[in-house]
């Protein structure tokens, strides 16, 4: 059985990188993993990777690379000075691959570099860079009866740090919940400092959830996944592709990793208020939330699925 290692660049299974690298390991069960984290791995993440063998591991030398008999290392957001090797690809003693999620910053040599969109390609601007768009899981709790529910609810799941969380969005929701008196709203994630406002924000319509990795379970009570952020723009995406995978509609942001992900007929880009506005007008329409909510859940299960993500990671592979 192939070893492969992850050397993950942060221990919290809440973010994006973390979730990856449980998909690779999802995706690859024939495989034996280990993951490891630069800072300390949660609770939550040592319950996520029960099923491997993960270890802290702040900077990757030589001797704890080969302690762990690697035949296979992705890197997941690692600095030249987080390993041994540093820039210097033909110094790395197994096949790797780096695996980008974010700008900023230098990233460590590998036999191979790919990205998470093709919106992150063209912004770290190096054409040899290939994309290999993540795989995601199903929520397999939580309600599957959204056409019986008295209210439609949309909901907000992000990292909790407050420059996810800005405090733009408290009169954003504001021209919303005026707007829409039919709809119920859910958070996932807001941080304390921002969550009494936007609770008033809401008129008594809103409910506040912990950021946890199960929380996409939720998605599955959701009509609708709505992001907007005024300055910070996603390069993937991760939980749109998890909501539309649960029948849940995104309505996002008309940027980034989010165009990669939207087609016409299956969620909505938008570029200002009133155009999310009338797209939950749209939505409202029992029939046309319908229609839009089976055709997020094909277009995820063929782009988004671990089958289809173990495909391309595996065409990546066996190119080192």
């Amino acid at each position: 059985m192939m070893r492969l290692i992850q050397y993950c660049n942060v221990g919290n299974i809440v973010g994006g990188t973390a979730a990856c690298a449980w998909s690779v390991t999802r995706a690859l069960p024939d495989f034996e993993h280990v993951v490891l984290f630069r800072s300390q791995p949660t609770l939550e993440t040592r319950q996520a990777f029960e099923h491997c063998k993960i270890a802290f591991v702040p900077h990757l030398t030589s001797e704890i690379l080969m302690s762990w008999r690697a035949d296979v290392l992705i890197l997941h957001n690692i600095s030249p000075a987080n390993v041994f090797w540093g820039h210097e690809k033909k110094n790395l003693p197994v096949r790797g691959l780096q695996y980008i999620h974010s700008t900023g910053g230098s990233r460590a040599g590998a036999a191979r570099m790919v990205c998470c969109s093709e919106s992150l390609k063209e912004q770290l601007g190096h054409p040899s860079i290939e994309v290999l768009t993540q795989g995601v899981p199903v929520a397999v709790s939580g309600s599957t009866c959204r056409r019986e529910q008295k209210r439609f609810v949309v909901g907000r799941i992000c990292t909790p740090v407050d420059r996810k969380w800005p405090t733009e969005l408290l009169s954003f929701y504001d021209r919303l919940v005026k707007i829409h008196p039919q709809i119920d709203w859910a958070f996932v994630g807001c941080p304390k400092s921002l969550e009494q406002s936007l609770r008033e924000v809401c008129c008594g319509r809103a409910v506040f959830h912990r950021a946890e990795f199960n929380a996409r379970k939720l998605l599955r009570d959701w009509h609708v996944l709505l992001y907007h952020h005024p300055s910070l723009t996603e390069s993937f995406g991760r939980t749109v592709a998890e909501a539309m995978r649960c029948g849940c509609v995104p309505v996002v942001d008309d940027k980034g990793g989010f165009r990669e992900q939207i087609i016409p007929g299956a969620g909505y880009l938008c570029g200002n208020v009133e155009e999310f506005s009338a797209a939950l007008e749209e939505l409202l329409i029992p029939e046309r939330w319908i229609s839009h909510s089976q055709n997020c859940q094909s277009h995820a299960d063929e782009h988004f699925s671990l089958r289809s993500f173990r495909q391309r990671l595996l065409s990546q592979l066996i190119c080192l």
